[in-house]
């Protein structure tokens, strides 16, 4: 007999990891299955995006970021090379996004996976199994797969639910639902493909006892002094003349790492990538100036024998996404759904976004056995229309970055970009003119069958903030809606009615006759953008004056943003686990009008 579970992920890479803990979120029972048996030690994807680390975080992963990567707080544009000064520099340190949390991190992806899989070993509700190839599906209502385990043996699974997460190439789709159901990979909206040569360092600091006849020692440089001349910190997008290129740091500052990337125009078998490296690497860590423009006596080249290749080969990058993102109760996520060309490190981040934002839908299907098949059918493709949205704006992104990398900028552009170095020195216009800002506040709100109620604010994603009660310490607000008995939240935009705002809200709930599984008085919260001069017989959350013991220093972090973001005029704000608006709510009666529009897409 097969063995029982709820959802089976077939795949343990970022997406797949980050869906099983956010299932056990909301205690639902899932195996991950993988094919290898240990963590690929080869650091692929380095770029983790704003929302990415939001999402990490919520899962118990903050403490470990530092040890996964870096906060990047500059992406540089340059011509040709990245020893060349910068025609723009993108700022990115500032809490634009308003999210509190760092809105990028460069990060070595196995540090990443072990930490999920650390979360994971903690968990009661999810289970990893390594070394099991899984090889066929018996089964396609209810799911049922076959997989082989390290000592060849063969088993079966039975599950609700089946998650591709295994890759461009993985089994679930290319072997269950191209066959089955005609799911293909096709062109997004960014149609690019080339052929680029990536590679992985790890560098050494020279020292005057290691190399005492660099020449640099005479100049009063100090060992780190030569890093950071000829590896410039932040990120490096490079355009022609010469091979575009993306470089720069990744991983812990102190460990130096080093990503290399460049455009091959052509590629065959007889090329070595390793000797292309050379070519192409070779002047760009050789310099007759420092960095201020003083020349030197001759032309330094950093030690060769300090730089370790980890890495180095040809990889295709294009844009792909599927046709269709799920067929009966099997479900693709991550790569096995999307591909990024790598201007914008947006693969690893939409993959965890697939996770995140299926969980919770997963979760409510398991939970309430009364939702109908259309209902059913209609979350799930709810689910699709948000990411390839979703998907659509991180390939604009890669877009955006990829024109400049792999173009050489006009002169009117180059004019264009200083005016927006400019104003961007001031915050106002950084938060206005960033596009992935802009899209941040935009959220789903164009979507037009997403799950939510467009003409009461559905579809815009919840700021962040640090938050206090009077019963509880600074923290961030998403830990308000999150690991709650009930999947939708309620929040209550208060002023000092707190004991009769709430009876209001609990009211309204209770009249809805909704499933408590989707929402309940239990899922009530009561937020005020100012503190209350005593306590009450309700909790109120209002912006914690100490925010810096959470967040550290944020340039342009704004406590109010929370309530900024609903509107002024929202007294009641239906929210999702994934921080994103169902709908918002002038009085009582437009939230007790939400809360049936809520019943009716179930019932």
């Amino acid at each position: 007999m097969p063995e029982d579970t709820q959802v089976v992920i077939v795949g343990a890479g970022p997406a797949g990891l980050t869906l099983g803990l956010c299932l056990a979120q909301h205690q639902i029972t899932s195996i991950i299955l993988e094919k290898k048996a240990e963590i690929t030690t080869d650091p692929r994807g380095v770029y983790l995006t704003g929302d990415a680390v939001r999402i990490l975080s919520s899962l118990g992963l903050g403490p470990d970021l530092a040890d996964i990567g870096h906060v990047v707080e500059i992406v540089n544009f340059h011509e040709s090379a990245f020893c060349n000064k910068p025609f723009y520099i993108m700022e990115t340190g500032s809490d634009a996004l308003s999210q509190t949390l760092p809105n990028g991190i460069m990060q070595i992806q196995p540090r990443l996976e072990s930490s999920l899989r650390r979360q994971i070993e903690k968990s009661s509700y999810c289970t990893l199994r390594t070394s099991s190839e899984v090889l066929n599906r018996v089964e396609e209502d209810p799911p049922t797969i076959t997989y082989r385990t390290r000592d060849g043996s063969h088993n079966q699974i039975r599950a609700h639910w089946l998650v591709g997460a295994d890759g461009k190439v993985g089994v679930v789709r290319k072997h269950f639902l191209e066959k089955s159901a005609g799911v293909k990979q096709v062109d997004g909206v960014y149609r690019y493909t080339g052929t680029w040569v990536a590679a992985n360092l790890k560098l050494q600091l020279p020292t005057p006892k290691n190399h005492p006849t660099f020449p640099l020692w005479d100049l009063g440089y100090t060992p780190e002094q030569v890093y950071n001349l000829f590896w410039p910190k932040g990120w490096h997008f490079c355009s022609p003349p010469g091979k575009a290129t993306a470089s720069g740091r990744f991983g812990p500052y102190e460990e130096r790492f080093w990503r290399h990337e460049f455009r091959q125009e052509s590629w065959d078998e007889s090329m070595d990538a390793v000797e292309l490296l050379w070519d192409h690497l070779t002047p760009m860590i050789t310099r007759d100036r420092d960095e201020n423009g003083k020349l030197f006596h001759q032309r330094v080249q950093f030690p060769r024998d300090c730089i370790e290749i980890v890495r180095c080969r040809p990889f295709q990058f294009v844009h792909k996404v599927v046709n269709k993102w799920f067929a009966n109760r099997t479900i693709l996520i991550g790569d096995a759904a999307h591909v990024f060309p790598p201007f914008a490190g947006q693969g690893i981040g939409s993959g965890i976004r697939d996770a995140h934002q299926l969980a919770w839908r997963l979760a409510l299907l398991q939970r309430d056995a009364c939702i109908s098949k259309n209902a059913s059918i209609g979350l799930l493709e709810a689910w699709a229309q948000e990411r390839r949205k979703s998907v659509d704006h991180a390939a604009l992104m890669s877009l955006m970055n990829g024109q400049l990398c792999n173009n050489r900028p006009a002169f009117w552009m180059l004019g264009l970009l200083r005016l927006l170095a400019l104003l961007n020195a001031i915050h106002f216009f950084r938060r206005t003119l960033d596009p992935q800002a802009i899209k941040e506040r935009e959220g789903f709100t164009l979507v037009e069958n997403g799950f939510f109620i467009r003409q009461n604010r559905g579809g815009s994603r919840l700021a962040q903030i640090v938050v206090q009660s009077h019963q509880q310490v600074p923290m961030l607000s998403d830990q308000l809606i999150q690991s709650k008995e009930s999947i939708m939240g309620l929040l209550v935009i208060t002023t000092d009615q707190y004991a009769n705002d709430y009876a209001q809200a609990k009211t309204a709930i209770e009249a809805a006759m909704i499933n408590p599984a989707v929402i309940s008085t239990d899922s009530i919260l009561l937020f005020s953008n100012t503190k209350p001069k005593e306590s009450s017989d309700v909790e109120v959350f209002w912006p914690a004056a100490d925010w810096r013991s959470v967040s550290g220093d944020r340039e342009g972090y704004d406590p109010y943003s929370f309530v900024g973001r609903l509107g002024s005029r929202t007294r009641f704000a239906l929210v999702r686990p994934d921080f994103f608006v169902y709908a918002c709510a002038k009085d009582i009666g437009d939230l007790k009008k939400c809360l049936s529009v809520l019943h009716d897409q179930f019932y």
